[in-house]
């Protein structure tokens, strides 16, 4: 198959050549209807907002230019069949677990994993078995989960109906599953796997093997993090013989939108004729620049580039992270980025995310000196390093199922004092999107301790809605004690 063919996009561009009148929806017209402030900012991309026309094929019953676009996708992941998602990896996330599992089932999962996972199984009315990931002391972020945590929850839980990883996690650090996967299928057990961040990783080295090449059951990738698409372009992947496809376009078409966007579609198509069609040599040039600028911002006082050293672990080359070596937090090193006119990924404590283009950046030299004047007059300090509390995922269980959890009361109590309560409530911070406390766990020192020090960090939180007034929602009559 041509590689460097875009079916749907250049379908989409045919369409927009025979000059259209539309007497159907969007109500844009093509553009023709449109806030004159603003017309000029979208009207090339509206002239593509099309709908299910003659010739436009339909995502939730594709036979032709989609169906092509699709197949090209699968082929270049050497997969049985893509899907194009336009509701992002979350709806992705949420159709392969309802596609595994039911209600009761059990679904052994990384505890490190997207708020989507963790709403899939609440919805699914699932039972998740968590697993503790490792915890990186260079980051000093949750990692990937040890082969033997695995096997043992394997062991302990051979009636599970699923396994679901991330990998890699929002830092770039990824693992071999291979192993894990070949473990899990003697079980008869699908691995899912949430791959937003390694879409590129089909490229090979110098990038982690990706989940597909592993043997991984169904792999869901955010095309729109390090490709070239849109925002809430995503890729579903499929190759088992475990998970029932059926089964699976059904909750595809139940968590998507029956109006799906086809500058979304195109975007997707034209993203995996990029990735298709990129060289060894301009990836090696990446590689290069990526390397000449790791040199320049490590030579600046203050900050520090960081990277995984256990010896597991592959490095996704695109994600960058500088960890204070200052008194300022990570946060407060992205601010002063911000201020530069530098957006990063994220911050947390410690570290600012950089996520690389899967490019050349011509304007280097500029950035370079643009992050030397955001940290100048920093001053080389690790009390902040040394005074925060680490912390890592505990093994954890819902001792009472996510079902029985909706009719229990609620009360309030000052956060200080929750130990020992079960969380009524979800506390995510954002980004990354990994639930620090979920709904059904206990509560332990620890997330008391993380909690509190994210908010003197002045973090961004979804959920938490009595955080400001340092309190938290638990089940009133739930309180186990320290075991």
């Amino acid at each position: 198959m041509d590689q460097g063919k875009t079916p749907l996009y250049t379908a989409l561009k045919r369409h927009d050549a025979i000059h259209p009148f539309s007497f159907h929806v969007p109500g844009h017209k093509y553009g023709f209807v449109f806030p004159a402030n603003a017309r000029n900012d979208y009207e090339p991309l509206l002239k593509l907002d099309a709908t299910e026309l003659t010739g436009l094929d339909d995502l939730h019953h594709p036979e032709s230019v989609i169906a092509e676009a699709q197949s090209l996708a699968a082929k270049l992941y050497n997969v049985e069949e893509t899907f194009f998602l336009v509701n992002g990896s979350t709806a992705g996330n949420l159709a392969m677990i309802f596609a595994a599992c039911g209600e009761k089932k059990k679904v052994i999962v990384q505890r490190n994993c997207h708020k989507s996972v963790m709403h899939a199984i609440q919805l699914a009315g699932a039972t998740p078995v968590f697993l503790s990931p490792e915890f990186d002391e260079d980051v000093r972020v949750a990692s990937y989960v040890a082969y033997d945590t695995i096997k043992r929850a394997l062991e302990l839980h051979p009636d599970a109906a699923a396994l679901v990883l991330t990998n890699p996690n929002y830092y770039g650090m990824a693992v071999d599953l291979t192993e894990v996967v070949n473990l899990a299928h003697r079980y008869r057990i699908p691995v899912l796997v949430d791959e937003a961040h390694g879409a590129h990783f089909i490229l090979g080295h110098p990038f982690p093997k990706t989940a597909v090449a592993c043997g991984a059951d169904v792999v869901v990738q955010s095309a729109h993090k390090t490709l070239p698409a849109m925002t809430m372009g995503s890729y579903l992947h499929f190759n088992s013989s475990l998970v029932d496809k059926e089964k699976l376009k059904y909750f595809l078409q139940a968590f998507q939108s029956s109006s799906p966007s086809y500058p979304i579609m195109a975007s997707l198509d034209l993203a995996r004729s990029y990735l298709a069609c990129l060289t060894k040599d301009d990836v090696k040039k990446v590689a290069e620049q990526i390397r000449q600028f790791k040199d320049a911002l490590a030579a600046i006082e203050g900050i520090a580039i960081v990277h995984s050293r256990q010896p597991l672990v592959q490095i996704d080359l695109l994600k960058i992270t500088l960890q204070t070596r200052s008194e300022l937090s990570g946060y407060e090193l992205q601010q002063r980025l911000e201020r530069e006119g530098i957006f990063t990924e994220l911050a947390d404590p410690f570290n600012v995310l950089l996520v690389y283009p899967l490019a050349v950046i011509e304007q280097m030299e500029q950035v370079v000196e643009k992050i030397q004047r955001a940290f100048r007059g920093l001053r080389y300090s690790e009390r902040l390093l040394q005074s925060f509390h680490s912390f890592s995922f505990l093994p954890s269980a819902n001792s009472i199922s996510y079902r029985e959890l909706q009719a229990l009361p609620k009360k309030v109590v000052d956060l200080k004092n929750a130990e020992g309560y079960i969380a009524a409530e979800t506390i995510i911070p954002y980004p990354p999107g990994v639930p620090l406390l979920w709904i059904g766990e206990r509560i332990c020192k620890e997330h008391i301790e993380q909690i509190e020090q994210l908010k003197r960090c002045h973090a961004r939180f979804q959920g938490g809605k009595y955080l400001s007034t340092q309190q938290i929602e638990v089940y009133e009559t739930v309180k186990i004690k320290e075991m």
